[in-house]
């Protein structure tokens, strides 16, 4: 007879084979499309930081520009400067580039660069310039001549200007930062605009950690689901073993069911990640979205996961055949496990060694090379050492718990984790990785830096802008008094602005800080002596810090600071932010309010990745309980004819059901504790060690406790529904037909 024949004949007729296979390819197709979703992320988030890097002009064919008044670009180079500008509380990055007509040098999505006066906007930056009246955004940058495509946008929430100037007003900004991107530090020369993978390697090491932790319970619930029907598939291969067949023949059936039904589900993971990526799309990395073809693997990638996949757990079905070695008897008698060794515990040991290790060297300030590698080996350990120590634990707590137990649920559940504790930890394996990197994820969330704006009379009003202005060389007396003409003149004109409530100008101090007229000071709002003609402030302008005012002697000739103050409204304030910017004074940073400054401060490459932690505890959790489900009905099938002997022998259904809850519960409650401050610990260590103690974790939030009392319901629910089963397959009709 045909293999394939024969395999049907076998495995796919007969009661529930239907149900099984099903079960199988339905596991089988999560785990598939949950990989390509997160090979297709890890490549789009390595795109996208390219993406997103390219204005950092540290990165391309650059070379700086001293004065870009006497500087002139080439047809194979452009005078650019970055700046960031902020809207609304977002960020906007603007790239001003000077260039020939017949320029080479490709600004990314925009081509060519833009001629001056005109600009290239990302989509969405147009929606929100289209949005608003012109004077409060779109003046800012000249005339609409395009759109910035994808090739030069992170994602489609990205806020991109691309605009042309003239050298005389080409903006050299101070340095700042957009999220992982460095922004301004002066004009530069460049030859090739270029982006980096990862703008630093704590930005690759949590992307990492991040995926291996989302794809090691879709490999459990994959290894789970290719064990569904394992008993009553061993009753029939000793059939065939008692009419002749060989071990090798049982190997190749077992092998054959595995793999046909691994390639159909394979296939619909193919299909099913294909509908998914609209939906993973809308997940917010790095404050923004990723583009759909971010998450679209090559084919050739496709085919390499299908291949490898069906070829995986092929090789495993057949592999597993033959080692259980079943003969013409092999289904009647259920084989105990050899008993776990204290060598499972090893690598959660080693795990736990070579994550302090390299987190106390951090600490000390001297790193070990490759830190972030060796952390992320010391988390793949600890994660592999607390699935292979689950057996161990199991097995030791069951015979203390066998000595004390007296009732029949409690000694049938003792004794059966005793003699399979690998079966029984695998059960609920999934929920532990789970409940260790909801752990993780929690403490790790908890470095995102959480502060309010500060209001009182020490601190000048987050609605209140401050611009920084380029002073001319202190010996320069006549560049120092033109200055004064038009930064005057400037702020006059800014102050007849709609919305602004009055402008202030700042000397620069021979010390430190600046100088305002007692007058002016009282108008925007900033603490005065009582009697002085002049203050000096010192102190923190965005917040760091009180404000420090004494009376001051007359100020140094060069302007420093602008404040303008506005009555508080967004409007107000971006048309405010929009003069000041369209004013032609010679600015060392763009003008930022206390909201701006705090948003920037906080934001973080640990809190631009929070989504990812959230990410994976959801995934984690629901794979968790779904692989609980599936396991305790795999056992449960499994051990039918043992369970269903037991209740002809009068057995009531509710001891059955308690043993079905001793046995989840026993192998949960060894590791639940472990699995919690292993988690933190792993968490401390990562942040800890990836900033060298500049960060670190604070106390869990609220919501951490109720993510595991929801972990714990559903695992709840899913031992509770599988007592259906548990009745219906150990009545006295279905053992006897079995």
């Amino acid at each position: 007879m045909r293999l394939f024949t024969l395999t049907r004949l076998v495995t796919a007729e007969g009661r529930g084979a239907a149900g099984r296979l099903i079960g199988m390819a339905g596991g089988i197709a999560v785990g598939v499309a949950l990989l390509l979703l997160l090979l297709g992320a890890y490549g789009g988030i390595t795109s996208r930081s390219e993406r997103l890097s390219w204005p950092d002009l540290h990165h391309g064919e650059v070379t700086q520009v001293p004065d870009p008044a006497a500087a002139a670009p080439t047809d194979e180079s452009v005078l650019a400067a970055t700046s960031l500008e902020h809207f609304d509380g977002r960020e906007i990055i603007r790239v001003d580039i000077v260039a020939t007509p017949d320029s080479t040098v490709v600004v990314p999505g925009v081509g060519q660069p833009p001629a001056a006066g005109t600009y290239h906007a990302s989509p969405a930056l147009t929606a929100l310039i289209e949005a608003n009246p012109t004077d409060i955004l779109g003046s800012r940058y000249g005339t609409r001549a395009g759109s910035i495509d994808e090739a030069g946008l992170a994602g489609p929430d990205s806020l991109v200007v691309v605009t042309g100037t003239t050298t005389e007003n080409l903006r050299s900004s101070g340095y700042g930062r957009a999220g992982s991107v460095l922004l301004g530090g002066g004009a530069w020369s460049v030859t090739e605009f270029r982006g980096v993978s990862y703008p630093s390697s704590n930005y690759r090491t949590i992307t990492i950690i991040g995926a291996i932790a989302i794809l090691l319970p879709v490999l459990i619930l994959v290894g789970i689901v290719t064990r569904l029907g394992a008993a009553t598939r061993a009753e029939r291969f000793a059939a065939l073993r008692l009419i002749g067949a060989t071990p090798r023949r049982v190997a190749a059936i077992a092998a054959t069911e595995t793999g046909v039904t691994s390639l159909v589900g394979a296939l619909a993971g193919v299909a099913l990640a294909w509908l998914l990526i609209p939906v993973a799309a809308l997940v917010e990395i790095d404050d923004g979205r990723l583009f759909r073809t971010d998450l679209t693997v090559p084919p050739s990638t496709v085919l390499i996961v299908v291949a490898s996949v069906v070829a995986g757990c092929t090789a495993v079905a057949g592999w597993r055949t033959s080692r259980a070695r079943i003969g013409p008897l092999g289904g009647s008698r259920e084989r105990t496990e050899r008993r776990p060794t204290a060598l499972g515990i090893v690598p959660l040991i080693a795990g736990v060694v070579v994550l302090l290790g390299a987190t106390t060297a951090a600490l000390r300030h001297t790193p070990l090379p490759h830190t972030d590698r060796i952390l992320i080996a010391g988390f793949v350990l600890l994660l592999v050492g607390l699935i292979a120590a689950g057996p161990v634990l199991t097995y030791w707590i069951a015979r203390i718990a066998a000595r004390g137990a007296h009732r029949t649920a409690g000694v049938i559940a003792m004794n059966r984790i005793q003699q399979h504790p690998r079966a029984t930890f695998r059960a609920v394996s999934g929920l532990v990785a789970a409940i260790f990197l909801v752990s993780v994820f929690s403490a790790g969330i908890t470095t995102v830096a959480e502060e309010s704006l500060t209001e009182d009379s020490a601190h000048l009003s987050p609605t209140t802008l401050i611009a920084s202005l380029s002073s001319p060389p202190p010996d320069d007396a006549s560049a120092a008094a033109s200055g004064i003409t038009a930064v005057t003149a400037a702020a006059s004109r800014i102050a007849r602005t709609d919305g602004v409530a009055a402008t202030a100008i700042g000397y620069s101090h021979p010390e430190s800080g600046s100088v305002f007229t007692a007058a002016d000071a009282a108008l925007v709002g900033l603490p005065s002596p009582e009697g002085a003609s002049h203050i000096q402030v010192t102190g923190g302008f965005f917040g760091d810090g009180p404000l420090v005012t004494r009376p001051a002697a007359t100020p140094d000739p060069r302007p420093g600071i602008l404040v303008v103050a506005t009555d508080g409204t967004t409007h107000s304030v971006e048309r405010a932010r929009t003069a000041i910017l369209g004013s032609k004074l010679d600015l060392s940073s763009p003008p930022r309010t206390q909201a701006d400054h705090e948003s920037a401060r906080l934001h973080t490459w640990a809190d631009r990745y929070a989504n990812l932690g959230h990410l994976g505890v959801l995934v984690a959790t629901l794979i968790s309980a779904v692989s609980l489900a599936v396991s305790s009905i795999a056992a449960i099938l499994d051990r039918k004819r043992v369970l269903g002997l037991l209740r002809l022998m009068g057995m009531p259904a509710s001891t059955v059901r308690r043993v079905i809850v001793a046995e989840a519960a026993l192998p949960l409650a060894t590791v639940f504790a472990l699995c919690v401050g292993l988690g933190i610990l792993t968490a401390w260590c990562l942040i800890a060690g990836l900033t060298e103690g500049r960060r670190t974790i604070t106390w869990l939030p609220p919501s951490y406790y109720l993510i595991l009392a929801t972990s714990l319901a559903l695992a709840a629910t899913a031992v509770i529904s599988t007592f259906r089963t548990a009745r219906t397959s150990t009545t006295i009709e279905a053992t006897r037909i079995g």
